[in-house]
Formats: C-alpha cells, structure tokens, sequence
C-alpha cells in the first residue's frame, strides 16, 4: 500500500512540474501562440541591450534626451505571460527653451515598472511605415515602442529604433509619431512633433 502511494504522489508531482513547466517565446517570433502564465517571451539574443542607456537628440530647434533599461521576465498580473522588455523615461524641450515634458525622474523609483512607464515596449520589427525615414535593411531588427502623455492617460505615440555604431560613437535613428486614437479632441498630441530624429549616446 505504501509503494502504491509513493508512486500516486510520484506521478503527480512529475505531472505537476511538466504542466509548470514555462514556454519560451522568442521576442522576434512571428508564429501565432497561446498566451498564459507559463509563456515568456524572451530577449533571446539580447537584441534590446544595444539601446539600453541614456541618449540625446538636439538641433537648433528642440532638446529630446531618452533614458532606456531592460526589464526581465515583467509579468504584468499573475494571469499574464512573461516578457522582457524596453523602459524608460523622456525629456522634451521645444526651440523656445521651454521644458514641454519631463519624466526623467520617474527612471529609477522601484514603484513604477513594465507598462506603468512612460516609454515602454518589446515590439521587433523589420519594416518601417512609409512616412518614416528608414536607413536600415529589412534584415535589421528595430525596436517599435509606445510613449505616453505623462498628464493624459489617452496622448500617446510610437516611437521605432534602429541602433547603429557609427564609427565607434553609439546613435538611435528614431521615427515619432502621435497615436492618440482615443484622445478627447482631435487636437491632442504627444509633446514631441512628428518625425525623424537621430540620438547620440551618453552614457
């Protein structure tokens, strides 16, 4: 009798661990999958570490300084898949000097993480839409990422990254648009006009 359930209690536990058992899902995976508790979409290759950092755009007419970090397995609720993913924080000063936007200081409270950031995302791409300027080769992965209003929780835009070593000195080419689908008027905007910028790393 005891034998008997020492092999019940093996075979639950053995059945138990199979079921836990996590699925991983590359980042840059196109195939359609199921999502639950026990997938994680991983950064396999490390493709996000090159645009982790602090970089900085600016010209004549405005200031745009990005800071971006690497989250790890984010699990958005104990229902919700894993992910790793982009995160980080933004400054924008308009041709006037004027600060539009800063949430610099919100980069490091440990209170805020994943999607609760103001720059967030894990989207890899391959194609740029057409009304951005793209450098790249289709074979080149770029990194498609969400920037939010900091004060509306409904202004938002899209933010697409390409990174690239130009002899030793470390850039992002970004493209920026708004895509405030559910803003109260049609006039609401995320701060930074539309378009093409190219940031240089800092640190």
């Amino acid at each position: 009798m005891k034998q008997l359930l020492f092999i019940v209690i093996a075979i639950t536990v053995i059945t138990s661990c199979k079921a836990q058992q996590t699925t991983i899902i590359p980042l840059d995976n196109i195939s359609p999958y199921e999502f639950n508790q026990n997938t994680y979409l991983k950064d396999v290759n490390n493709d996000l570490d090159k645009f982790v950092g602090t970089w900085k755009f600016e010209n004549q007419s405005s200031e745009i300084t990005f800071m971006l970090k690497k989250e790890v397995q984010y699990q958005l609720s104990s229902d919700d898949e894993y992910e790793d993913m982009l995160v980080g924080e933004y400054q924008y000063i308009d041709a006037t000097g004027v600060e539009k936007v800063n949430t610099l200081s919100s980069f490091n409270n440990p209170d805020i993480k994943g999607y609760a950031h103001n720059i967030n995302g894990n989207i890899f791409i391959h194609t740029l839409p057409v009304y951005c300027i793209d450098n790249s080769d289709a074979s080149e992965i770029k990194i498609q990422l969400a920037i939010d209003d900091p004060i509306d929780d409904y202004v938002e835009g899209v933010i697409i990254l390409r990174y690239k070593n130009d002899n030793g000195i470390e850039k992002l080419e970004a493209c920026i648009y708004d895509y405030s689908k559910l803003a109260a008027t049609p006039d609401l905007h995320i701060s930074i006009p539309d378009g093409y910028y190219e940031f240089v790393k800092q640190n």
